[in-house]
């Protein structure tokens, strides 16, 4: 009996705290119910979470302001985008300063070369870079590249993994556990109404951190496989060390080429994710900060594949543009940033990652509560299981109503996260006490969903 009252008692928690956003937030509302008058939904999907997504006025450093006039200290960085703050003065210089000279011009502007030399510089693995307007795009561009460059026409990528929306890679990104398959030869399941009805069947589904089945997966397909598209979540799932420099191997012995995805993991050293890994992938893609806050994607490599986009000598059958690629105020903002992004600015980021995530599994372990804080660097999340979060199947089997409970217990605390608490992300406009005040948020938070 007393286990039905304290489920009862905790359903009206839940329902009280939604009660409360409606009551906080009725400008959000309205501006949500005229958005869905002329587009579906409201929202795009990622903005969307029940009963129906704040609106934010503008940002500052690391604070968001809503339509009612309430402040946020902002844990998200806009997908991870924003790590230097909001508005930062360097940010707003570099585009006010390219806005003069000209906002879009039909042709190169000198910054597009600077930000150019500057990744190559910071990625070892960097030969040669093109810049496009998406994440989406680059991994789109990188695997035709190897396609083009291999002769092969199926992919490999990990269940769980997001590369971007395209046909391609919106395969297994999250299947139903009832249509995933054997954990050890995960089924190849797409996830997108209107995709093409062949292109589940030319990518082959690897699982995170079994070395032994990517192994068998891999050999078994390798004359097919153009190349291993690879995302290691930092952040969103626990991995080792050993597992990402042993898919870099066997891709290598295989002559498989390995597409690395930085698209979150550029924020996480002056080189990268796969600096910290000691690796050298044969294409990389990236978005986000390089971007600085605006629209902005990119992808490079290695020399000899890249090269099949040098049109100079004669065409080479392949071919990437587009009217806002590389678009001035874009490369001037991410320029701006990799400046501010020095090896001091990292190490004091990842301080303060590593104090917020031994605050919060303190703070779990304490409660007695089942959770899972998996961080690194400055990208982390939170999973209600007693499953580690080792790979997409544990992940898929946390409790999300906790999590969108905690998620608006938050927000009447003034903090902002992911609504389902996944890739959460820390920038440079936090200190100690944002940290401090965050994981005693947390503490509270526990106490009244739990």
């Amino acid at each position: 009996m007393s286990d039905i009252v304290e489920r009862l008692s905790k359903t009206k928690t839940i329902d009280s705290l939604e009660e409360n956003y409606r009551a906080e937030s009725p400008k959000s509302r309205a501006y949500f119910e005229r958005c869905s008058i002329t587009m579906p939904g409201g929202a795009k999907g990622a903005y969307f979470y029940t009963p129906y997504p704040l609106t934010m006025e503008k940002g500052e450093g690391c604070y968001l302001f809503d339509l009612d006039g309430r402040r946020f200290i902002d844990f998200v960085g806009h997908h991870t985008t924003q790590i230097l703050g909001h508005n930062h003065p360097s940010i707003i210089q570099a585009i006010e300063k390219q806005i003069k000279l000209g906002i879009a011009l039909g042709a190169h502007a000198g910054v597009e070369a600077e930000i150019a030399e500057t990744m190559c510089r910071r990625v070892k693995s960097l030969e040669r870079i093109r810049f496009c307007n998406s994440g989406t795009e680059a991994t789109l561009h990188a695997i035709r590249l190897a396609r083009g460059f291999s002769g092969r026409s199926k992919i490999a990528k990990f269940e769980g993994g997001y590369h971007g929306s395209h046909d391609a890679v919106e395969v297994s990104v999250a299947p139903p556990l009832d249509k995933a398959g054997p954990a050890a030869a995960p089924a190849s399941v797409s996830g997108a109404g209107g995709a093409s009805p062949h292109a589940a069947k030319e990518v082959v589904i690897l699982p995170y951190n079994d070395e032994v089945s990517v192994k068998r997966l891999l050999n078994d397909n390798c004359n097919e496989l153009a190349c291993v598209i690879f995302d290691p979540k930092a952040g969103i799932m626990t991995l080792n060390r050993n597992f990402v420099q042993f898919v870099r191997e066997i891709t290598k012995e295989l002559g498989i080429l390995l597409i690395f995805d930085e698209i979150v993991g550029f924020r996480l050293s002056s080189g990268g994710l796969q600096e910290i890994y000691s690796l050298l992938p044969d294409l990389t893609t990236f978005g986000k900060l390089v971007g600085g806050g605006l629209p902005v994607g990119a992808f490079g490599g290695r020399a000899d594949i890249m090269s099949l986009l040098d049109n100079t000598l004669g065409a080479t059958g392949f071919f990437q543009s587009g009217t806002f690629s590389a678009h001035p105020l874009a490369m001037a903002a991410g320029l701006a940033t990799l400046e501010q992004l020095t090896p001091e600015a990292f190490d004091r980021l990842n301080g303060l990652g590593v104090r917020l995530y031994t605050g919060l599994r303190n703070l779990f372990y304490e409660r007695g509560i089942d959770a899972q804080v998996v961080g690194l660097g400055t990208v982390f999340s939170i999973y209600f299981s007693n499953k580690e979060a080792v790979n997409y199947r544990n992940i898929a089997t946390a409790d999300t109503k906790i999590a969108h409970s905690i998620f608006h217990a938050l927000l009447q605390k003034g903090y902002f996260l992911s609504h389902n608490l996944t890739m959460n992300s820390l920038s440079l406009a936090l200190n100690e006490s944002h940290i401090d005040g965050l994981i005693e948020a947390m503490r509270q938070a526990v106490n009244e969903v739990f």
